[in-house]
Parts: C-alpha cells; sequence; structure tokens
C-alpha cells in the first residue's frame, strides 16, 4: 500500500521554518545532507525542550518534507524547482505564489481545495478525520495521524489563496 497520496511535510510547514531560509541553508549545503540536516536542527529545533535525538528527527523530518515537495534531492541538493523558489526571494510574495501553484497541480493540492470546498458546501465539519474519509473516496490516501492537508493549507495560507482558520 502507498504511505500517502500526499506529500510528507511534517516539520516543513510555514509555522516552523522561514522557506527563504531554509533554501539558502540547502544551497549553502548542497550535496551535503549530513550538513544540511545539522544546520536545519541548529536554526529552527535546539531551542525545542526535547532529546537531542528528537530535535535531530525533527531537523530530519524537515528535509524529507523538502523532498517530498520537490524542493530538494535525496542526495541534499535542489531541485530544479528549488533552485527556481531561491531565486526568487527577493520577491517572497511571488515565490509563495508559485509554491502554491506547484502543490495545487503537482502534488495533488487541487483535489484538497475542491474536496474541501465540497465539504463546506454539504455543511460538513472540516476536520482531519472526515476529510480523510472524503478523500479516500476519491481515490487519495493519507496516513492516519498525519497532517499532510494541514500543512498544504498553511502554505496556500502563506501565498494568500486561503484566508486563516480560528
Amino acid at each position: 500500500m502507498v504511505k500517502s497520496d500526499l506529500p510528507f511535510g511534517s516539520e516543513f510547514s510555514p509555522s516552523q521554518i522561514d522557506l527563504i531560509r531554509v533554501l539558502e541553508v540547502a544551497e549553502k549545503h548542497s550535496g551535503d545532507w549530513h550538513a544540511l540536516e545539522n544546520s536545519i536542527r541548529q536554526e529552527y529545533f535546539d531551542s525545542h525542550p526535547t532529546s537531542e535525538y528528537n530535535r535531530r528527527k525533527l531537523a530530519n523530518n524537515c528535509k524529507l518534507g523538502m523532498i517530498a515537495y520537490d524542493i530538494l534531492h535525496r542526495d541534499g541538493t535542489l531541485t530544479d524547482f528549488g533552485k527556481k523558489l531561491l531565486s526568487l526571494k527577493k520577491t517572497p510574495e511571488t515565490m509563495y505564489r508559485i509554491f502554491a501553484r506547484h502543490i495545487l497541480l503537482n502534488l495533488k493540492g487541487l483535489i484538497v481545495v475542491q474536496t474541501v470546498q465540497d465539504m463546506q458546501a454539504r455543511g460538513e465539519r472540516v476536520d482531519l478525520r472526515k476529510l480523510r474519509e472524503w478523500l479516500q473516496e476519491r481515490g487519495i490516501y493519507f496516513p492516519r495521524g498525519g497532517k499532510h492537508p494541514s500543512i498544504m493549507r498553511l502554505w496556500f495560507e502563506k501565498a494568500g489563496i486561503v484566508t486563516p482558520t480560528d
């Protein structure tokens, strides 16, 4: 069975990292995923009140999210898309719009948005459990306990294509 039809994004969310900065870190450590992961840990997760092992795991999850979102290759080099995003760092609004478009068109984000709209039109409360059920009916799977659509939504919010929720 497929692990998920939606990209893994745990610890790769605008509420936890700064996309421009993490792209710069990836460029600096291009090809050395150990150094990249260590730098992400130092910058974003060293202050977390948890064990060193867990801080390393958080940094690894961030790196895996970058891979899942087609920004980073497994060897720690930026993909062409990652390089494109980095080239737009002086125009963050454009960079975030292009990132959101990529999620919508290439990572099944449009199906997620349409499903949420359908749920709202039917008067359904949108939560992860219900959303998982509705997406499964459409052939889209993400694991129980996974925050995959929530992370997508945060990127859409960052791009200004959805409004913040309460």
